[in-house]
């Protein structure tokens, strides 16, 4: 389970101004999830002192292809759960941390960033930098009409 999540660092930047961007069809983004320097602490919570194992985390979000820009955030993620932290810390060190906790993290991360990745990317004039949902009432009508049709289909 995750007790905390805290951004430390987000750093963005574009390299090309914002009508040379909108030209471009095509734009490359690229996601760099990095989950680094896993360590055993004690941290107060309301069920009292215990041992967490903070991770620390990068996640950065590359325009390429052309190259326009990068927005970056660096910060810590606290996981607390039944195993024994520090047989997890020296797994994770080893290039053997369990899947279901790295992903527990880097989901966390994610979920918690992509706003304000999104806000970011918008503020740049970048495109945006995690798929938007696109609404076509047209196309669901559609669909719907052709469920309503008969298939003249006799077996």
């Amino acid at each position: 389970m995750i007790l905390n999540f805290q951004i430390n660092n987000i750093e963005s930047k574009v390299f090309s101004n914002p009508d040379d961007i909108r030209k471009y069809k095509n734009i490359n983004i690229n996601y760099d999830v990095n989950l680094k320097n896993p360590s055993v602490v004690v941290q107060k919570t309301p069920l009292g002192e215990k041992s967490i194992m903070r991770v620390e985390f990068t996640f950065a979000i590359n325009y390429m292809s052309p190259n326009i820009g990068h927005i970056r955030f660096e910060g810590a993620s606290d996981y607390y759960g039944e195993e024994n932290l520090e047989e997890l810390k020296t797994q994770w060190e080893a290039g053997k941390a369990p899947g279901n906790i790295q992903n527990e993290i880097a989901n966390t991360m994610v979920s918690n960033v992509a706003p304000l990745a999104l806000l970011i990317s918008k503020s740049l004039g970048l495109p945006p930098s995690m798929p938007v949902p696109v609404i076509n009432f047209q196309q669901a009508q559609a669909q719907a009409q052709k469920k309503e049709e008969p298939t003249y289909y006799h077996g």
